[in-house]
């Protein structure tokens, strides 16, 4: 799995668990737990777009096409 798959399945995450997590800090009260769910969330938000900035010269170029595909006959 290449790096930026990883950041994107990472950010993925986090805004997955954001929500939960501030509406259950919210509804316990608990200004922590809120705290933890915006932070997931504005995090969340910001890794694609850090990812457009990583260095990508060491991804590997894959061919694309119906030709390609090992799934097709």
């Amino acid at each position: 799995m290449d790096k930026k798959l990883q950041m994107e399945t990472l950010a993925f995450v986090l805004l997955l668990v954001a929500f939960p997590i501030t509406s259950w800090g919210t509804t316990a009260g608990n200004s922590v737990v809120w705290w933890i769910g915006l932070l997931s969330l504005v995090v969340g938000g910001l890794v694609p777009v850090m990812t457009r900035y990583m260095d990508h010269s060491t991804d590997t170029i894959r061919d694309v096409g119906m030709e390609y595909d090992d799934r097709t006959s």
